[in-house]
Parts: C-alpha cells; structure tokens; sequence
C-alpha cells in the first residue's frame, strides 16, 4: 500500500496543470509521477469536451478525465464514457426562444463526437478552429444530435449578460456557468465540476476526506469548494482564492507540484 493510496487529486488543466505554450512543466511532470506510482488517482477536470481535449497522457493521468466543466467523464484507457450528466431534446424549446430572441449569439452544442452551431459568426468559427473542433452548422436545435455534454452561447458580453438573466427567468432545465470572452457554458441543472468529482471519487472508491481539487478560475470554484482541501495557484483569480486552503506557486512555476508537496506531508503524518 503506497502513501496515496485511495487518494484523488482532480486538477484543472488551463492555468493550473498547464503552464500554457510551454505545456505541462517538468517539475510537475516528476510529482504526479511519484503520486500515482505510490498509488494516487490523478486527472484532470477541464471546460474543454472530448473533441477539444487533446492533452491526455497516459504517463500522467492515470483516472478518468472530467470534460466540459461538469457534463462528462471519459475513462481514456478503456475508450468509454464513465458518466454523461448532459442535456438532451428538452432544451430544444428553450434553445429555439434564445436564438430568435438573440438572433445574433451562437449556440454551440456539444455531443460526444458530434459538434453543432446555429448562428455561426467569426468567433464562434475561431472558437471551434483554435480548439481543433469539427462543427456542423444547421439552422434548428432538433438537427442536433443528443444528448450535448455542455452547450455555449456566444455574443458580446453585454448580450451574453442579457441571455444569462433570460435563462433564469424562462429556462428552468437549463443551468449555467458564466465565462470569460462572451460565453456562457450551459449545462444539466446541478451540475459542475464539483458534482462531477463527487461521481468520479464514489467510482473509484475514494472517500471525500480523500478528494483534493486544484483550480484558477470561477468555473473551479464547486470543485474547489467539495474538495477536503483545495490548491490555487498564485496567479489564480479571486473567486478561485477565494476557496483556497492553500494558495501554491503559479502554474508556470509548477503549482501541482507544490500541491503534491503538502500533500505528502499530509499523508505522511497521517499514514507515516
């Protein structure tokens, strides 16, 4: 039995695993390393879907991912989907008010394999394009094949801000996560990162006294919040620092290191 056994560490993967072009750094590479050869569950939960993830390591990530802020968790090794917690043809009235009430915000909508648009505008295109995204461009929701992981909605922030309180007022089976650039993720009412590391962590059989989470940014904050403790790099934003009990290095510097550190410490005066 090594020292992290049943131990779960989820890290987001831009701006906390990441350090951006520079990829994931060395340090961070030899910590996880030592953390699941001494028996720790390590991945990654990212706003980024299956077809937009393309970070997946063998030699890192040794549990299911978590994809699309909350909507999915795909076991990579197995090729198969663990949960689907997504949203299905009940949108699809609520989808058809937005667009033509918002003529001019794109509705991204996002299965499995399968990615849509209606209302497709320059930055919807460079959305899919710089995430090597495939898309389809139809003109009604019920063309979408379902059940979508997430869905995102794109404008201008002032018109991104109207939809937000349109939801609320008149889309009770749709949930939402403010983003930055104009985008507003959508998901199953009740899910997020959170929820989604509460299946992963009762699928793998890891208490949650057990269950660590690592984030930078406000769509962290339900994971970072359900965690036993919660890592935030130091170029975090404020909502994520908010829930940190450890505030660790930037992640350019390595921040999963610097976690993987006290969690040793941790465990050893635990276990030790």
């Amino acid at each position: 039995m090594g020292l992290f056994s049943g131990v779960l560490l989820a890290s987001d993967f831009d701006g906390t695993l990441s350090a951006g072009k520079a990829g994931i750094p060395e340090r961070v590479r030899r910590a996880v390393s030592e953390f699941t050869s001494e028996g720790g569950f390590f991945t990654v939960s990212t706003g980024r879907t299956y077809l937009g993830f393309h970070a997946y390591d063998p030699e890192l990530i040794n549990a299911p991912v978590m994809l699309a802020n909350g909507g999915m968790i795909y076991d990579y090794t197995k090729k198969e989907i663990v949960a689907l917690e997504g949203i299905d043809r009940e949108a699809i009235p609520s989808l058809r008010a937005i667009k033509e009430k918002f003529p001019t915000v794109s509705i991204e909508m996002y299965a499995f394999k399968e990615t849509f648009c209606l209302n497709v505008h320059d930055k919807a295109h460079r959305h899919f394009t710089s995430q090597d995204i495939p898309y389809q461009s139809i003109d009604d929701p019920a063309e979408a094949r379902g059940p979508w992981a997430k869905i995102m909605l794109g404008g201008e922030p002032e018109e991104i801000a109207e939809v937000q309180k349109f939801i609320s007022a008149n889309c009770p089976e749709l949930g939402y996560v403010p983003t930055t650039g104009g985008y507003l993720e959508v998901l199953k009412p009740g899910m997020h990162k959170g929820s989604l590391l509460r299946i992963l962590a009762a699928k793998l059989g890891v208490r949650d006294e057990d269950t660590y989470a690592a984030g930078d940014g406000y769509n962290d904050v339900d994971m970072l919040r359900i965690a036993s403790a919660a890592f935030v790099p130091s170029n975090g934003d404020e909502f994520a620092k908010a829930c940190a009990t450890y505030v660790v290095c930037s992640n350019e510097e390595g921040a999963i290191a610097d976690a993987i550190e006290i969690l040793r410490k941790i465990y050893t005066e635990k276990r030790g």
